[in-house]
């Protein structure tokens, strides 16, 4: 037993004298290649810090165009209007191309009805909206639904115009 590793340690010492012994200069040849694959990998890393910095930019700026878009419902209504899809692509494409980006939606009501109805109005509306991110493409459990059915009002106002703009979905990132 004792004589196969005195072998085994004679050969792997021999190999290491011989690797050492083999080691030659570089051609000139061989540092220009090796001088051009530093400038080279130091170009691939110079790209990745600027396609990062200009994706972190990208994101940036369609986060700020997603500032303030709602989805618009009809009186009485959970069904998300043709009219609208467009929003809610736009939101699954930045909730898409940032992985770690979560979205509250919430379900919003004009005055008109009970506060019980509202609050279940404004979860349908909210539940209409993740199923089209979802639908998207976008994950469930990045999506969050809340409904404040009558409670937060963007008009005071006691007219259609008011309660229009009061009956809606609105995305917190």
């Amino acid at each position: 037993m004792k004589f196969s590793n005195l072998k085994v340690l004679f050969a792997a010492g021999f190999m290491s004298l011989m690797m050492v012994g083999c080691s030659s200069t570089p051609t000139t040849e061989e540092a220009d290649e090796s001088a051009s694959q530093e400038v080279m990998d130091k170009t691939v890393v110079e790209t990745a810090v600027t396609e990062s910095t200009s994706d972190a930019t990208d994101l940036t700026e369609m986060q700020a165009k997603l500032a303030g878009l709602v989805v618009r419902f009809d009186f009485d209504r959970s069904e998300v209007k043709s009219e609208f899809y467009d929003v809610i692509k736009a939101n699954a494409d930045y909730m898409m191309a940032n992985s770690s980006a979560n979205v509250t939606v919430s379900g919003h009501c004009d005055e008109r009805g009970t506060r019980e109805y509202n609050l279940a109005l404004g979860e349908r509306r909210a539940n209409a909206v993740k199923s089209a991110l979802i639908a998207e493409g976008v994950s469930a459990d990045r999506i969050t639904v809340i409904s404040f059915g009558e409670d937060k009002p963007v008009s005071e106002a006691h007219n259609e115009e008011a309660w229009s703009a009061n009956r809606r979905a609105e995305f917190s990132y």
